[in-house]
C-alpha cells in the first residue's frame, strides 16, 4: 500500500511514544484516524494535536485487554469512518526483574495487554477487513525481544515472542486465504518513548516530546520510527527493524544451530 489519503487507520497505545508518532504520521498522510489509549490525558493531548492538522479523529479510552471494549471500539470506528486500511496493534507495557521475581498476577496482566491486546485487535477489526476485500495492512508491535532474550526481561520477552508467533501465523493464514491484507511485525530498537519513565516509576504525562534517554547513542525519535514503518508498509515488508540487527541475529541463530547454552551479548545499536 502506497496511497493513504482519505483511508482509515487505527492505532492502539496511541497516547505516547511510537503510537503517538504513528497517529501523527497518519494525519500527515491525510487519513482518518481512530486512536485508543488507556491514559485519558495522553489521549486528549493527541486529539488536540491532531485536530490542528484538520484530520478526522475518533478517540476511545480503552484497555486493549478487554475484548468487549475492543469490539465496541471497532464498531464505532467502522460506523464513523468505514473499515480501516491500516491497523496498528501497538499498545504494550514493559516490566523488568529476574524471571522468578514476578507474581502470577503480574504475568497475567502483561500477557493480557501485550498478547491478548493484539489478539483482541485482530478479532475486532479483521473480519470487516476481510469482508471489504480491499488492500489493507496490519502492523503488530513486537520488539527485538520477539527474536532474542535479554537478562531481566522474562515477562516482556515471553509476550513479544508470542506476538511474533501470532503475527507470523496470521500472515500465513491470510496468504493461504488469498486475502489482500499484508502483515508486518514491528521490531523497534532504542526509540525515545515514555517507557523509560515507566521503568523509573515516573507518573505518565501527556505523551509530549521530553524523554529521559534523549542524547543516548543509538536512540532514534518516535517520528523517525514512524517514517521507517511507513516505508516498510509501502514496500510490503513483513519484518520492520528500526535498527540494523543483522550481526546480532546471526550470532543468535548460529548459537541455536550449534546447540549452545544461551549467552547474552549487548547489542551496539547504530541509528
Amino acid at each position: 500500500m502506497k496511497e493513504f489519503k482519505n483511508k482509515t487507520a487505527v492505532v492502539t497505545g496511541a497516547g505516547s511514544g511510537i503510537g503517538r508518532a504513528l497517529a501523527s504520521r497518519c494525519a500527515e498522510e491525510g487519513m482518518n484516524i481512530a486512536i485508543a489509549d488507556v491514559q485519558p490525558a495522553r489521549l486528549e493531548s493527541l486529539r488536540e494535536a491532531l485536530a490542528t492538522t484538520g484530520a478526522r479523529v475518533l478517540c476511545a479510552e480503552l484497555d486493549v485487554a478487554d475484548a468487549a471494549d475492543q469490539q465496541a471500539f471497532a464498531r464505532d470506528c467502522i460506523e464513523t469512518f468505514g473499515t480501516p486500511a491500516l491497523l496498528f496493534n501497538n499498545a504494550g507495557i514493559l516490566r523488568v526483574g529476574n524471571a522468578w521475581s514476578h507474581p502470577g498476577g503480574e504475568w497475567e496482566r502483561i500477557f493480557s495487554i501485550n498478547v491478548l491486546g493484539v489478539v483482541n485487535g485482530i478479532n475486532a477489526f479483521l473480519p470487516s477487513m476481510l469482508d471489504r476485500g480491499e488492500p489493507a495492512h496490519i502492523i503488530n508491535t513486537g520488539s527485538v525481544g520477539s527474536l532474542v532474550a535479554a537478562p531481566g526481561m522474562a515477562q516482556y520477552t515471553a509476550t513479544k515472542m508470542a506476538v511474533r508467533g501470532i503475527t507470523e501465523t496470521l500472515a500465513y493464514d491470510l496468504a493461504a486465504k488469498g486475502a489482500p491484507i499484508d502483515v508486518s511485525l514491528l521490531c523497534p530498537g532504542p526509540v525515545l518513548t515514555s517507557i523509560s519513565d515507566d521503568l523509573l516509576g515516573i507518573e505518565p504525562g501527556d505523551g509530549s516530546s521530553e524523554h529521559l534517554m534523549a542524547g543516548q547513542p543509538g536512540f532514534i525519535t518516535a517520528e523517525d520510527c514512524a517514517s521507517r514503518v511507513f516505508a516498510a508498509i509501502a514496500e510490503r515488508r513483513f519484518w520492520i527493524f528500526t535498527h540494523p540487527f543483522n550481526d546480532y541475529l546471526r550470532e543468535k541463530m548460529d548459537a541455536i544451530v550449534r546447540g549452545e547454552y544461551p549467552s547474552y551479548s549487548e547489542v551496539v545499536f547504530d541509528a
